[in-house]
């Protein structure tokens, strides 16, 4: 079937039009012409350059907002105008949240066509459920080591024996890559020395730790879960941190739950950087997930940087 998109695969100008007016309700149907085969590369591409203009607008917004309070509290700026800019703000916020909810939406609907059309989903897949496969292995040597069979021994020798591609350390082995998973699974916090750099900022295990906990209870479809459930999980998920010599003082000084101060600075950082938004609805604080395309690429850099598996070649 030809594609009957209005303009050339080169001109990102007039694609740009075209595909945020495609962003709205009278106009979704020309998606399955912007992700066909011979224009999915085009279309990836331009709504990359959307993301990038609204996280842009974003950081002027906030830091407009942030300059109109400076100038309130140096009484430069009446009560009235500073009220009517916030209200302006708040407004805006609203809208913006909506936009990127739908922008992510087709990002990650463009992002999956772009690998399939790339065959880079299928050497993942491949290399993902070999890795699925080896830390069952590994369980079924931990839970019956010292009565294994000789079939099993040999089965566990082929962890230390077969390769895994990395680029870093060609002498890796797909028992480096178990260990690395099974620690990959814990907590991102645990790790000594674990800052990273995202989007030109330091990045903290525990704010990696939010970002899966946020991918993990929302999705594409609900992108918004209510605050005091997530609160409840991660108080589940992190007891060392109640029963820390922290925690200790701060219930002492009365100053609220420790691992809740440590939750809200993680959102803190995640709501800067436009990634999530806090509301709240009908009296209810919630978290709106904008970006989970940037939550994911936030754990998959930190992955990166401390569990490398490498690139397999198949």
């Amino acid at each position: 079937m030809p594609n009957s998109l209005p303009y050339d695969p080169k001109d990102d100008e007039y694609a740009e039009h075209y595909i945020r007016e495609a962003l709205t309700p009278p106009h979704r149907g020309r998606w399955e012409a912007l992700l066909a085969d011979d224009r999915i590369s085009q279309t990836y591409r331009v709504l990359k350059i959307i993301e990038a203009k609204a996280s842009r607008t974003a950081t002027c917004r906030r830091d407009q907002m942030k300059l109109a309070e400076k100038q309130h509290d140096a009484g430069l700026m009446t009560a009235v105008e500073h009220t009517s800019q916030y209200r302006e703000f708040i407004a805006w916020r609203e809208r913006a949240s909506l936009f990127n909810i739908v922008l992510h939406q087709y990002l990650a609907l463009a992002s999956d066509r772009v690998r399939q059309v790339h065959r880079d989903g299928v050497i993942e897949s491949l290399q993902r459920s070999l890795l699925v496969l080896a830390v069952a292995v590994d369980d079924h040597r931990q839970a019956h080591s010292g009565e294994e069979s000789l079939a099993d021994t040999a089965l566990w020798a082929r962890l230390g024996l077969l390769p895994w591609a990395n680029s870093a350390n060609t002498s890796y082995r797909l028992a480096d890559a178990v260990a690395a998973e099974r620690s990959r699974r814990g907590a991102a916090r645990h790790i000594k020395n674990g800052l990273i750099e995202f989007q030109g900022t330091p990045v903290t295990g525990e704010t990696v730790d939010v970002a899966d906990l946020l991918i993990e209870i929302t999705d594409h479809a609900q992108p918004t879960c209510d605050r005091t459930r997530l609160v409840e999980l991660w108080h589940q998920r992190t007891p060392d941190l109640r029963h820390s010599p922290a925690a200790q003082v701060a219930a002492t000084k009365h100053n609220g739950r420790y691992t809740t101060h440590r939750l809200r600075r993680s959102l803190t950082y995640l709501d800067l950087q436009g990634l999530i938004a806090r509301t709240t609805h009908e009296n209810t604080p919630e978290i709106t997930v904008l970006n989970r395309a940037a939550l994911i690429a936030l754990r998959r850099q930190w992955d990166k940087v401390h569990f490398p598996l490498g690139d397999a070649d198949f």
